[in-house]
């Protein structure tokens, strides 16, 4: 039964025809519910079970009564929010599991329980994404000393050694109550080397969480944690929304002569403002359609930022890759 609670590392292959923006539901405004059995059911994060980028743990609920389940539901959804309808809440338990008891912290992130493989899936495909900071609104009620943490990790695979190479890193912990929403913003520190293919993003009510073995966590039942309006930022002030109101593909990616540039609906006055790694404006595109089309052959080399404008309105951001 240890295994239950073994995490492993699991790197989804990477798109590369798909914008990189489209990471939805940061404002955690959509939930569908799960039916266990007659008497047991939960809200997850998501329009469905291929709808969840961000995560939970919640499907430990799922666990057999013949494997000593079920397990806890840690996550929920609440309109005690930031901004918007609903926001998530997490909250630590216990997993007993006979003789024994499994710390649960309430987890939200690009880490979901595989319960038919009996793993966690860790990380989300993000090529070439190079973020600045990992921003975000909170509030935490901690239980006799715990502390709440926000994590980002970006990494890359490397065929050599056959494990992951770590790119960037940033982490907040909170050790007191936070009463109202409050801002976190954590810088992304970059210490490696190459392209980014994976970005690994976990909230947890406790902060001693071990993402290797769930033995190895450690925190406070109940300790809770609030959050809402997740968000990340690129250089020169351009954000990438995580609740993007059209969603946005481009291909090929990487490009050379022309773009595809495929939205989810039509856009009245839509325009493309594509900005170099250094935040300099270097091109704006009608994009109002569905299916559209830009030239890039003048762009040189290189990663670009684009941001899917209304008029005013920023609609959704992403970035994609010139290779010629």
């Amino acid at each position: 039964m240890k295994q239950l609670i073994t995490i492993m590392l699991f790197v989804l292959a990477v798109n590369a025809s798909y914008s990189q923006s489209n990471v939805p539901n940061g404002d955690f405004e959509t939930w569908y519910n799960v039916v266990v059995n007659p008497s047991l059911n939960y809200d997850d994060i998501g329009a469905g079970p291929a709808d969840n980028w961000l995560a939970t743990l919640n499907s430990l609920a799922m666990v057999p009564p013949s494997a000593m389940g079920p397990g806890p539901v840690t996550v929920f959804k609440t309109d005690d929010k930031y901004s918007g309808t609903y926001a998530a809440k997490a909250v630590s338990a216990n997993f007993p599991l006979g003789s024994f008891t499994i710390f649960i912290p309430g987890m939200i992130g690009t880490a979901i329980m595989d319960n038919a493989n009996i793993r966690a899936l860790l990380g989300k495909p993000c090529a070439d994404c190079n973020p600045l900071r990992f921003k975000g609104y909170y509030k935490y009620d901690p239980v006799e000393g715990d502390s709440c943490a926000a994590v980002i990790l970006l990494s890359k695979w490397n065929n050599v050694t056959k494990k992951r190479d770590t790119i960037g890193y940033g982490k907040m912990v909170e050790h007191n109550k936070v009463d109202t929403y409050q801002q976190f913003d954590i810088p992304i520190t970059y210490t490696g080397s190459g392209s980014v293919d994976t970005m690994t993003m976990l909230i947890v009510s406790s902060a001693g969480f071990n993402v290797v073995n769930f033995m190895g966590s450690v925190g406070q039942v109940g300790s809770t944690m609030y959050v809402d309006a997740l968000s990340l930022e690129y250089a020169a002030g351009i954000e990438q929304v995580l609740l993007p109101e059209v969603s946005v593909s481009v291909y090929p990616n990487p490009a050379s002569d022309v773009l595809k540039v495929r939205l989810s609906k039509a856009v009245k006055n839509g325009t493309l403002a594509v900005y170099n790694v250094a935040g300099k404006l270097v091109g704006t595109y009608q994009v109002s359609k569905t299916e559209n089309s830009i030239p890039v052959y003048s762009l040189v080399n290189g990663t670009y930022h684009f941001r899917l404008m209304s008029g005013n309105d920023m609609l959704n951001t992403g970035s994609f890759v010139i290779k010629k």
